[in-house]
């Protein structure tokens, strides 16, 4: 493979990415981009895959779907590369190499480098920089969060009107905004979803951990990440304490396990968020991917931190509330401690946002347990508005406890309840929405307006959502 550099033409590389939502796979995808700028590459565009001496596609294993979208891109890109006489060498990165290599193999038999193995990158491209001194990503542009791919070549035409037609409704809703803005009843800021503030403009990012000391049923970040590893405390503050002086407004805390932050290393999250408060400024921080058990557990601590008023979100991984569920999935933490505390939060501070990820469609997941978890969604939007919900559909990942089990739930059963999750969310902001153009003193126009962007929000979802299902 170090023949890699002997061809003609210049050094070019395509680097693909289709999973955006995943900071941490966002991450990986621009430093491997700076890592091949440092080492004298030129990025092009999937149109210029003929004249490239390289292609990377950070790959996604977390959800069963998106292991069947990887699988769908690696096998496009084969059949594209096939056909040329002089192939460019096609790597395979991300999370996928490590949890699934199994079914990997199958579709692809070129270089494959998980999270713990992208030092084998220098010695494939005679990199006279090495991939370990270039560091993560703290600033990452919302423009730069896009799509990269190649498709499979009957899906290329359907997808690329679909695509057009998104980026022309977005472009729509934009000139929209921008002409109605004094007559819509909230600011336009909420109309960003959490990943907005988690990763965007106004953003720094700073990683504090790769890893977890979960063991949880159904995750494969063990297989890709392995064991915690926290970075040390001082570097995380001094890199925050940079982007607070370049003027962004948000800290965003990312790792796989923010909860457990320290803990191999004689500390925890508490200390940390107690330092990065400290910091003089004026920001917000958002802490990522925080588990239950460790919320409650740190929750006395973490009293100090939130009064501070510089926390201002949250990520709670709760995925279910049913006890039998929870127990099947490896995760232990009291409902009725969780609620309590929440309830305890958000009394202390109203304006403090709590954004829940939960999974449907679990094995063994019966309607009145389903229940639950659509009454815990109902109780979390009442007590407090600004609250929200995120929820996936349960991936019976390859090699996983999980996967094994019996009771398995048809795709079209989980599919049914995720949108029942999803109408309720939905109702609740429509309702929200309405009080808030009852109470503000705007002109008639206010109603209109407002109807007329969700209108174009209608399409742009249902654009988005024919082109989830057809990509798959």
């Amino acid at each position: 493979m170090s023949d890699i550099l002997e061809k003609d033409r210049a050094k070019k590389a395509l680097l693909l990415i289709d999973l955006i939502g995943c900071p941490r796979n966002m991450l990986l995808k621009l430093r491997i981009e700076d890592y091949l700028k440092a080492n004298g590459w030129l990025l092009v565009s999937p149109s210029q895959i003929k004249s490239c001496n390289l292609v990377v596609f950070c790959s996604c294993s977390a959800l069963y779907t998106e292991q069947r979208r990887s699988l769908q891109i690696i096998r496009a890109v084969n059949e594209r590369l096939t056909n040329l006489n002089d192939p460019p060498v096609f790597v395979v990165a991300g999370c996928f190499p490590s949890s699934n290599r199994r079914e990997l193999l199958q579709v692809h038999r070129g270089p494959a480098f998980g999270p713990r193995e992208l030092d084998q990158f220098d010695a494939l491209i005679n990199a006279t920089t090495g991939i370990s001194t270039i560091p993560t990503r703290n600033k990452v542009m919302s423009s730069e969060r896009v799509k990269t791919l190649i498709e499979r070549r009957g899906r290329v035409g359907i997808l690329g009107f679909f695509r057009v037609a998104k980026k022309t409704t977005a472009t729509i809703k934009k000139r929209y905004c921008e002409v109605f803005e004094r007559y819509l009843p909230y600011d336009l800021d909420d109309m960003f979803p959490f990943d907005s503030y988690q990763m965007g403009n106004r953003t720094w990012c700073v990683v504090t951990s790769v890893g977890c000391l979960g063991n949880c049923s159904y995750c494969t970040i063990k297989f890709a990440k392995g064991r915690l590893k926290s970075r040390p405390l001082r570097n995380i503050v001094e890199e925050a304490r940079q982007g607070v002086k370049l003027g962004y407004k948000w800290i965003s805390l990312i790792a796989d396990d923010n909860g457990a932050y320290g803990r191999d290393m004689g500390t925890n999250l508490a200390s940390l968020l107690r330092q990065l408060s400290n910091i003089e400024g004026d920001f917000s921080m958002l802490v990522d991917s925080l588990n239950p058990n460790h919320f409650i557990a740190l929750f006395d601590e973490l009293v100090q931190v939130f009064t501070s008023g510089k926390l201002k979100r949250m990520c709670l991984g709760i995925q279910h509330v049913n006890q039998r569920i929870l127990s099947s999935m490896n995760r232990s933490y009291d409902l009725d401690v969780l609620k309590q505390r929440l309830r305890a939060l958000t009394t202390a501070l109203p304006t403090f946002i709590i954004d829940v990820h939960l999974i449907v469609g679990y094995p063994g997941e019966t309607r009145e347990e389903f229940e639950e978890l659509v009454s815990f969604v109902r109780w979390l939007l009442e007590m407090n508005p600004i609250n929200s919900i995120r929820q996936f559909p349960f991936s019976a990942n390859l090699g996983t406890p999980a996967a094994k089990l019996s009771g398995q739930i048809s795709r079209t059963v989980i599919r049914r309840r995720w949108y029942e999750i999803e109408r309720v969310c939905l109702q609740h902001e429509h309702k929200l929405r309405r009080e808030r153009i009852k109470a503000m003193p705007r002109p008639p126009l206010s109603n209109t307006a407002y109807t007329g962007l969700r209108s174009i929000q209608k399409l742009e979802n249902l654009l988005t959502m024919l082109e989830w299902r057809l990509s798959r």
